[in-house]
């Protein structure tokens, strides 16, 4: 009977929002894509072509800095692929920040180490080197430093003591790109770093990832090994181009509403079939065993969609930066104010956003007063552990361990900064009413 009720309330909510004229979510849709770019696309489907995926690692590396880029059908693929060829077992234990999601937390239970969860920055909401230096013990092989919502984590300290300690420094930069802290760009810091292509990121290829590094050595190991990697299937890459075509149409302001009923029917005809879905969704909980092969190559019509994301990267950073100035300015005007992270007046840092975000006592009011154009329900980082049904003491994850986490958390707001300039004003408009 309660499942009954709640999927009642699931669509009367979802049809809420399907009423909305306009809805902002925080995930892209590649609607700018012509008939021809969709056509020229839909003939790699299912296609093999080593080239143009070189190409896209190549020009997305060139974002980033000097260093080489490997692609995987996600990100997660790369980091444990850097785990493996690390050596990393049952014995080590990997430090994530403790506001992660839980398909990292998927990839180092794979290989058997532990995964050791750091408190968070609130100044940046992203990692701390005095919370990463209090989980360090002998066990400790991998560091992974996360720079959230666009925000470059405090990073020099993390990359001083890394090397003090000769551990392996891995970047998280799923939710950041472009951002630079003392004039270099995040990525670069670290012995590597991940990037996330999901259409949740900031560059969307709907899924996928790379791994970008300077040291040729591990480039060219992490080369050989991607090599041996398998294709997702063609099964698998088709429903992947029936969703992109699905964002392409539905993942803009006027008409996402709708999107959300398309899902839940979705969702509610692949429980009822056991049908497999689209995305790549088997690394959200402890399971280590996935209906795709694990790590998986990207497949060559999401690397062109990378090469045209990547030519539009400039513009759209651009857009981006503006629109985080003039959110800062909004907020500013309000009560607001004095909960910006310190990151967002530092001037030092070069931020690219993702998201805008704040946590504040009031967050919870917040949300209930915008959730009626913007997705609320995909606010990032209200429990240390996102994106995940299991129990988070699962993944190991003991409550108390993260306390700023744990207390800033369930105040978070979001706010999307990934719309052109029009939305952008619109979206605004709508926060100035809602907020000031």
């Amino acid at each position: 009977m309660n499942s009954i009720t709640n999927l009642i309330r699931e669509v009367v909510s979802r049809a809420r929002q399907a009423t909305q004229s306009l809805y902002f979510g925080f995930f892209q849709g590649h609607t700018y894509l012509t008939p021809n770019e969709l056509h020229q696309l839909s003939q790699l489907v299912g296609i093999t072509d080593d080239t143009v995926v070189a190409d896209f690692e190549r020009q997305f590396a060139q974002l980033i800095g000097t260093g080489e880029a490997i692609a995987y059908a996600a990100a997660r693929m790369g980091f444990y692929e850097i785990m493996r060829l690390q050596g990393i077992t049952k014995e080590d234990e990997v430090i994530l920040l403790g506001a992660t999601c839980a398909v990292m937390v998927n990839a180092v239970m794979r290989t058997g180490a532990t995964p050791i969860y750091a408190d968070i920055d609130p100044d940046t909401f992203g990692s701390s080197s005095q919370a990463i230096a209090a989980c360090i013990t002998p066990r400790t092989r991998i560091i992974v430093a996360q720079h959230s919502f666009g925000i470059p984590c405090d990073i020099e300290p993390i990359v001083s003591l890394a090397k003090e300690k000769e551990i392996f420094l891995i970047e998280d930069c799923a939710l950041t790109l472009g951002s630079k802290a003392n004039g270099i760009a995040v990525g670069n810091f670290g012995d590597a770093a991940l990037f996330s292509t999901d259409h949740s990121k900031p560059l969307s290829t709907l899924t996928g990832g790379l791994i970008y590094t300077k040291n040729t050595e591990l480039a060219n190991r992490l080369r050989s090994a991607q090599v041996n990697c398998p294709h997702l299937s063609i099964k698998r890459q088709n429903k992947l181009w029936q969703r992109l075509l699905l964002e392409a149409r539905y993942c803009v302001p006027a008409r996402l509403g709708r999107l959300g009923l398309i899902d839940l029917f979705f969702s509610i005809t692949k429980k009822i079939t056991h049908a497999e879905g689209d995305f790549l969704a088997d690394d959200f909980g402890t399971t280590i065993q996935s209906t795709y092969p694990y790590p998986a190559k990207l497949p060559a019509f999401l690397a062109a969609i990378g090469l045209i994301e990547v030519k539009r990267w400039t513009k759209t950073s651009l857009e981006r930066a503006n629109t985080l100035k003039r959110l800062i300015e909004i907020i500013n005007q309000s009560s607001s104010r004095c909960y910006l992270p310190a990151a967002y007046k530092n001037k030092k840092l070069e931020i690219i956003p993702l998201r805008f975000a704040w946590s504040e006592p009031k967050g919870a009011e917040i949300r209930l007063r915008i959730k009626s154009f913007i997705h609320v329900s995909w606010t990032l980082f209200m429990t240390p552990i996102i994106a995940t049904k299991s129990p988070l003491q699962n993944l190991g994850y003991e409550k108390g361990s993260c306390p700023i986490s744990e207390s800033i958390g369930p105040r978070m707001v979001n706010i999307p900064c990934i719309f052109n300039t029009r939305d952008s004003d619109i979206l605004i408009s709508k926060l100035i009413l809602s907020i000031i």
